[in-house]
């Protein structure tokens, strides 16, 4: 016992530690972009500068809402069944339950006990240390709204961070020396090493501004990557009518996926078919008269 209670002590400093750094690191990509990228947009039109600004504040506060909603929202709370009573028994309300050992209550098969939260969350698809909790039926859409303003802000930033630095980018420097008589493999090799090592030292030349840009760019790119993973897996899942945890336990049982659009359209709150509010074309035929 004492050995899970350190353990989960540990669970939750941990979480506390990614949510914080994920927070810093959020608020330094939105200060920093502005601080650099600011002063060569505007440079070029006041109409470029409005616009990247309308956008930056719209990107940043979707992001850093839908963080909010996921990270401190409830994930999930399963139903509450009078138990222990002989109503609730012959009622069948207890049927297909499990009995949870930690939470010592009656779990719900759509539930799950997580040792990190330390209870039992309805439709728990994981936890997540970078969002310091549970992802459940409570929260799962915010999380998801959370990955696609993500994704659309680090390709935002990718692109500025890029353009910007383009335009502050030291000028490169280089000389081929003398190419008579050099073969074609040879003449490739010393461009693209003469290139590289003049990119090399006009970085060093870089101010402060020049290597946060590069910074923000690199980040940026490497975030892109691992959350558009995230976010594809995540939608797949939803597509199957599935969460992380069940299509574990599908494989297991070898039970059959049901594919469908309908489980997205269902997700993400809308109550009728997409097809309902699509344009309907009917075909009328003449009546041919004798």
């Amino acid at each position: 016992m004492k050995r899970d209670q350190k353990c989960i002590r540990w669970r939750v400093v941990r979480d506390r530690c990614f949510v914080s750094v994920v927070l810093v690191f959020m608020f330094f990509v939105i200060f920093g972009g502005v601080w650099t990228v600011y002063p060569v947009v505007f440079s070029i039109s006041i109409l470029c500068g409005v616009f990247h600004s309308i956008v930056t504040a719209i990107l940043s506060i979707a992001t850093i809402s839908f963080f909010s909603f996921a990270a401190f929202r409830c994930a999930g709370t399963p139903p509450n069944i009078l138990w222990g009573s002989y109503p609730a028994v012959g009622k069948d309300d207890l049927e297909n339950y499990t009995y949870c050992h930690y939470c010592s209550k009656p779990k719900s098969p759509r539930a799950h006990h997580c040792r990190s939260c330390r209870k039992c969350v309805l439709d728990m698809d994981h936890h997540c240390p970078f969002i310091g909790n549970c992802v459940g039926s409570a929260n799962h859409r915010s999380f998801i709204a959370f990955l696609i303003s993500a994704v659309l802000s680090t390709i935002y930033v990718s692109i500025m961070s890029a353009y910007a630095g383009l335009r502050t980018w030291p000028p490169l420097k280089y000389s081929l020396g003398h190419i008579n008589g050099v073969s074609s493999s040879e003449l490739a090799w010393r461009i693209i090493n003469e290139i590289v090592v003049a990119f090399l030292r006009s970085a060093l030349l870089l101010s402060s501004r020049g290597l946060i840009l590069a910074y923000l760019f690199i980040a940026s790119v490497s975030l892109q990557i691992g959350l558009s993973i995230l976010l594809w897996q995540q939608l797949s899942y939803i597509y199957q009518g599935k969460t992380y945890l069940s299509h574990l336990s599908s494989q297991t049982d070898n039970e059959e996926e049901k594919k469908d659009c309908q489980n997205l359209v269902t997700f993400f709150g809308l109550q009728y078919s997409v097809t309902r509010f699509l344009p309907t074309f009917r075909v009328t035929r003449k009546r041919h008269i004798k």
